[in-house]
């Protein structure tokens, strides 16, 4: 039956409004609030009520509206129009996947990391396509968790598209932010878009999504693998800095980012951009005019950095690295980009110690501590900080052998480290305890399973762990099925002393 212009308008709006938070039924039945916890869970909102199936799609037709990706990896488009004065972006993003899985689904499952500021993500509409029908859907989002009602069953094996439309207002920062409040900001200078846009979180056979609560502490994200293309109108005077492979057109830039955990970009109208190559792997470090000395030391930890990784830990996962100066405190990793800390840039001076090469070798170990090799960074966070942070001792015992005894005692010996190494982010209440503990406990515990191992065997379980773990959330039983493959010595006075007596590999 086709719905007449006089009842379809008002459903549509009632639609929107449900999405956007308005509306009576958001009135009746109010977003659910959710207690922190230190695991994840697959808990769902009440029901929506009452319950509308949307706008009925036309006929049938004997072509698929939507085809399940050939390789099994989710493919993302993002069209983005950017307006830089505003610090707004208007977006329209689909993401095709499969349901890969044993269990019929009534819901998809997204996190929305933007919307734990308010104000900040603003949804529109919702639409759902699978091989025959398009509709739109019902949406509830509970905290960062945005929940997409299913119009109709989706059977395991099937195709859908999950088509969003919002906009983004981008938050102020200044150089003093934290991470992770920082990562999606408007400074005085530039704009930076970090954990921005809605990811599918994951699928656990017969438990469901996998869900958890936003803390300001960390990388309170976790993120599988997708194939991204991304459109982005913006001023032609504007200066993109993204990863991928790009083409640029006039006021439209186009990127391809393959196997990627999130699209990332910055933007400036001031950036300046150094190009070198690390062996294989062309390399693009963008700054702010006057910060040209500190870029050039950025550009040379990466080519003595990625050649480095690439030894020790496999191939470098992506066609290229951006690094782009930041406006806040932090740094944070994205797949094929490094966001740097401009205070970084503020403090650098012409030495191996100074906290730009540091934080530089750091945030591009990342790539494959993060990128290549993913993991629950809610509740298991040392499995890539651990690896990430210990590759600032490698990177310092390769190229600048006579500092490797001030990073000890720096970086690691002068922190407050004494709690168990397996905390979540809901254990510290700011980042900068989160930092101490995790990082440090995580390169000592490292340094110790070294000596335990042996050189040989210990870099040996390393590559092999990511080889195997390449595309995945690795968990902790991954990390030492690795160890053990590589070494019968006696683990567990190591365990117990990082992890808790009583603690298993």
């Amino acid at each position: 039956m086709k719905l007449k212009p006089s009842v379809w308008l008002p459903l549509l709006l009632w639609l929107v409004a449900c999405s956007t938070g308005q509306g009576e039924s958001a009135a009746q039945t109010p977003l659910p609030t959710r207690a922190l916890t230190a695991a994840p869970t697959a808990t769902r909102p009440p029901r929506w009520t009452p319950t509308v199936s949307g706008v009925p799609a036309a006929t049938a037709t004997p072509f698929p509206f939507v085809t399940a990706p050939p390789d099994g990896i989710p493919q993302v488009t993002l069209s983005i129009v950017l307006n830089y004065a505003d610090k707004r972006m208007r977006v329209s993003q689909q993401v095709v996947f499969a349901n890969n899985s044993p269990d019929v689904w009534d819901e998809v499952v997204f996190t929305a990391p933007s919307a734990h500021q308010p104000g900040v993500f603003t949804l529109h509409t919702v639409t759902v396509t699978t091989t025959r029908q398009s509709q739109l859907a019902m949406a509830v989002l509970s905290g960062t968790m945005l929940y997409v009602r299913t119009p109709m069953p989706i059977m395991p094996g099937a195709a859908l598209a999950v088509a969003l439309k919002y906009e983004i207002a981008i938050p102020p920062v200044s150089l003093d932010t934290w991470l992770p409040l920082g990562n999606l900001g408007a400074g005085e200078r530039l704009i930076q878009a970090g954990d921005w846009h809605p990811t599918l979180v994951p699928y656990r056979p017969g438990a469901g999504w996998q869900t958890w609560d936003y803390a300001p502490v960390g990388d309170p994200n976790i993120y599988g693998i997708a194939d991204y293309d991304v459109t982005l109108r913006a001023d032609p005077t504007l200066v993109v800095a993204a990863p991928g492979v790009a083409a640029y057109k006039g006021q439209v830039r186009h990127f391809r980012l393959e196997r990627a955990r999130t699209f990332a970009f910055l933007v400036s109208p001031e950036y300046q951009v150094l190009r070198g190559m690390a062996g294989s792997i062309p390399v693009r470090v963008y700054y702010l005019p006057e910060y040209g000395a500190a870029a050039q030391a950025v550009l040379q930890t990466a080519t003595q950095a990625i050649p480095l990784y690439t030894e020790l830990y496999g191939p470098y996962p992506y066609t290229g690295l951006v690094i782009a100066q930041n406006a806040y405190y932090g740094a944070m990793e994205y797949s094929g980009l490094v966001s740097m800390s401009s205070n970084a840039y503020v403090s650098y001076k012409e030495t191996p110690v100074a906290a730009l090469v540091n934080l530089t070798a750091h945030e591009i170990a990342h790539q494959w501590w993060y990128g290549a090799v993913g993991n629950d960074q809610v509740h298991e966070p040392w499995l890539d900080e651990s690896l990430a942070k210990y590759s600032e001792l490698l990177f310092y015992e390769r190229y600048y052998p006579d500092f490797v005894e001030w990073w000890w005692r720096h970086h690691i010996y002068s922190r407050k480290s004494n709690g168990p190494l397996d905390a979540t982010i809901y254990d510290f209440a700011d980042t900068p305890a989160y930092i101490d503990q995790v990082y440090a406990q995580g390169a000592r515990f490292l340094g110790d399973l070294r000596a335990l191992m042996g050189d040989p065997a210990f870099f040996a379980f390393v590559k092999a762990y990511r080889q195997a773990n390449d595309g995945r959330i690795a968990t902790r039983n991954d990390f030492f099925a690795a160890v053990r493959a590589h070494t019968d010595a006696d683990l567990t006075p190591l365990v117990e002393r990082y992890f808790g007596v009583g603690s298993k590999e």
